[in-house]
This record gives structure tokens, C-alpha cells and sequence, in this order.
């Protein structure tokens, strides 16, 4: 038990170092020792935790599930790319299931699978945490958004485009050809054939059966 945890446990259950010294069989100076730094024995470390165990319970904040915030998970996905492959064009339906998207992700009003490999910080078969933009004048450039159009979904990081009736995707995978051409090359996207678009707010992975947590590009 760490020094500075046993004095500010100690205060809280109102024990003086001499009370505290006496329940545990010890010399005043002892306990005192021990808050400053002092190694703890073996043999004190079960009545010590006894003694204070009130404080240390009252000292937890419990984390419950109940009324938290559960986003809607898709049974469908985005693409990083449409380099050898078909971006799906399937409509988004009714939620596959409902999850918890944790503290990090309070903005996210939904989750979704993302496939391939053209934006390299998220790993072909995360779960994107997704906030809805409903008006395309702000967009944050230079930030990853899920695009929907009638003919597919993607994922890119969005840039101004010359054109002003379109905006410009580029991906985060810098591979090239041999002769230094871009592998994943930006597109121009026309603004009116946007149906859906949504900021990434981060993205989960499943590992080993426990979710682990990777928030990115925050705003």
C-alpha cells in the first residue's frame, strides 16, 4: 500500500498515527515511517488493509453500466479504398446490436466495420466510432470521416478540392509504384452526391475477447 495512499486513508477514517499505531501493534513512529516512504512488512499488510478497508471502499468511485450511453453498431462497414476492391453500396438498416462506446467516445452516435488498407492507422476489421455531420459546410479538413454516396461507403481524410462543388479524399497509406505513383490515389468526391457523412472519433479492436480502446483524431 502505497505511503501516501495509507495518510490520506488514515485522515479520512479519522485515526491519528497513534490510534493507528496501536490497533496495529506498532510504534507510533512506525506509522509515521511508513507514510513518509517507509516499507510496510509483509505481515502488516492484512490488518492494515482491514483497519482501512471503510476508507478505501468510500474512496472508489463505482463505474456502472446503467444509463450509459449505447450507440448503434451496423451490420455493414466502410472501406479504406477502391483499389482492387468494391466499396459496399448496401444500405445502413436497423443496428446489428447496440454497444457501449466507453468515456472516450461520448460524441459517437454510431459504429461500424472498416475493411482494407488505404488509411493506415486503422487495422482492416476495427470497429469505427462515428459522430453524424449533417451539414457538409463543417467538415473539419483534414480529419477522417466516413463518406456515403449511391455507389459506395469509404473512409478518408478530407481536404479542400479545387473544385468547390466537391471535396477531396485522400488516404493515409503512402504506398507507392515502382515509378513513385501513388497506390491509393485522392478522389474528388461532388458535395451534392454526399447521402451520409460521419467524423471518426477513434476505433476499437477486439482482442483475446476484451475490446481495447484506441481514440484518434480527437476534435
Amino acid at each position: 500500500m502505497d505511503n501516501i495512499v495509507i495518510k490520506d486513508l488514515r485522515k479520512k477514517k479519522g485515526l491519528s498515527q497513534e490510534k493507528l499505531a496501536e490497533m496495529l501493534g506498532v510504534h507510533h513512529r512506525t506509522v509515521q515511517n511508513w507514510e513518509h516512504g517507509g516499507v510496510v512488512p509483509t505481515s502488516k499488510h492484512a490488518l492494515l488493509r482491514k483497519i482501512l478497508e471503510e476508507a478505501m471502499s468510500e474512496n472508489k468511485t463505482p463505474v456502472s453500466s446503467a444509463g450509459r450511453k449505447k450507440i448503434p453498431l451496423y451490420d455493414t462497414y466502410s472501406v479504406g479504398g477502391t483499389n482492387g476492391l468494391v466499396a459496399t453500396n448496401e444500405p445502413i438498416s436497423a443496428p446489428l446490436e447496440w454497444i457501449d462506446a466507453g468515456d472516450w467516445f461520448v460524441d459517437a452516435t454510431a459504429a461500424m466495420h472498416h475493411y482494407g488498407d488505404s488509411m493506415a492507422e486503422y487495422p482492416s476489421g476495427c470497429i469505427l466510432a462515428l459522430r453524424e455531420v449533417h451539414d457538409k459546410r463543417l467538415i473539419i479538413w483534414g480529419k477522417n470521416y466516413v463518406i456515403e454516396t449511391d455507389e459506395y461507403r469509404i473512409t478518408k481524410r478530407l481536404q479542400r478540392s479545387k473544385d468547390p462543388k466537391c471535396i477531396t479524399a485522400y488516404s493515409t497509406n503512402e504506398e507507392t509504384y515502382q515509378d513513385g505513383t501513388l497506390i491509393h490515389q485522392p478522389i474528388d468526391i461532388p458535395k451534392s452526391a454526399i447521402r451520409r457523412l460521419a467524423l471518426v472519433l477513434g476505433y476499437v479492436v477486439k482482442e483475446h475477447s476484451s475490446a481495447q480502446l484506441y481514440p484518434v483524431n480527437r476534435v
